[in-house]
């Protein structure tokens, strides 16, 4: 390790101190915290507690729902598929999924659309908008679903604005978790496993958790949590391509450095450099309209005035000096739901995850990480 990379070690000390006190004070139950520089370890901290009522001590090796850095994974599985000339970025989405072959939209639905968020299917919250509440009467987080019946409950609902003009948020991925199962011919849990975290060795990596690795689940304080999140044990039916991953932080890290690698990582190689580059620069259009739910995303917002874009499974930073949260041009990444996020600085060859159960204290965790990363490098 350099020396300004173990200087950059003490420092992050002061973060590990900083969420230990947030935990005596009740607010969060700990966390998992992995920084890696040019595949170096500069900081690691387990602090707290994996089951707070119980008070079971963090595990370093404790399994997070990943939320919405599932997506991420799920992209990065398209873009395989891509690759391989078996799905391209301008094919038509009802080409692949019959439920939505009646849609009557102009233009259709496009891959490229579902990987940047402009496919016009968002999330279903009863109180943004009518169309928001018919997605939510929709009940599309039933975890009795699987994946083609939750396309067919998508196909029947309308789009809240056209393909390819509006960024909103919402289930863009989980179609595309469907579509890659169409695609491939196996589920999306399946193609996961034999061409991602088995080939890196992500072990950890899974729709659900199994019964011997019970101890090892992280749980939110009683009152955080969410209804989103899937049951970590038996395993579901709904592999959810854009939230239902469990994963260790060092699993993820292994994953988020294959990414700084340019699509390899200790000899194995997922995806080739100039893949990788396309992911991760902006694809949103000149012009393109925000949904609602870009308000909700605060600081990872991919607005233009945030110096920031949203790529193909990732926000990308864009701009120096128009975002008053720390960062680099070209540094992406996405956080979660749950409590988890991180990020890849490739001017920095560095990795940054945290891994924490708490919904309620998301956007703020977001925010101080990376103040604190930063403030830590020379």
């Amino acid at each position: 390790m350099t020396a300004s990379a173990a200087l950059a070690g003490r420092r992050l000390r002061n973060l590990g101190d900083f969420i230990e006190g947030e935990v005596n004070q009740g607010l969060v139950p700990g966390a998992v915290v992995l920084v890696t520089q040019a595949g170096q370890t500069i900081y690691e901290a387990v602090i707290g507690y994996s089951q707070p009522v119980e008070r079971t001590p963090m595990r370093r090796d404790a399994v997070f729902w990943l939320a919405s850095m599932t997506k991420p994974v799920t992209s990065v599985a398209a873009m395989m598929l891509i690759e391989a000339g078996q799905l391209g970025l301008h094919d038509l989405v009802r080409d692949y999924l019959p439920a939505l072959r009646h849609r009557p939209e102009e233009p259709p639905i496009k891959v490229l659309d579902l990987l940047r968020h402009t496919s016009g299917l968002p999330y279903g919250a009863p109180d943004v908008s009518p169309l928001h509440a018919l997605y939510h009467q929709a009940k599309l987080f039933d975890m009795t679903q699987d994946n083609a019946e939750l396309a067919e409950k998508i196909a029947r609902l309308p789009l809240l604005s056209p393909p390819g003009t509006m960024f909103e948020y919402g289930m863009s991925t989980d179609v595309l978790g469907r579509l890659i199962e169409v695609v491939s011919g196996q589920s999306l849990a399946d193609f996961i496993g034999q061409h991602i975290s088995g080939p890196l060795g992500l072990a950890s990596f899974g729709f659900s958790v199994g019964e011997t690795d019970r101890e090892r689940i992280a749980w939110p304080l009683p009152g955080d949590d969410t209804t989103l999140a899937p049951p970590p044990f038996p395993a579901v039916r709904w592999c959810a391509g854009g939230s239902g991953l469990w994963a260790t932080a060092q699993d993820y890290t292994r994953f988020a450095r294959m990414l700084l690698g340019e699509g390899e990582l200790d000899r194995v190689r997922l995806l080739a450099p100039l893949t990788v580059r396309l992911m991760t620069r902006n694809h949103l259009p000149e012009g393109v309209r925000f949904g609602p739910s870009v308000e909700a995303l605060e600081a990872t917002a991919p607005l233009p005035e945030l110096g920031q874009g949203f790529g193909l499974g990732v926000m990308v930073r864009t701009k120096a000096d128009a975002n008053p949260v720390p960062g680099a041009v070209g540094d992406f990444g996405w956080p979660g739901l749950s409590g988890t996020t991180f990020w890849v600085d490739p001017s920095r060859q560095l990795v940054a995850v945290l891994m924490m159960r708490s919904t309620r204290h998301r956007l703020r965790y977001r925010t101080l990480f990376r103040e604190y990363v930063y403030g830590a490098l020379e």
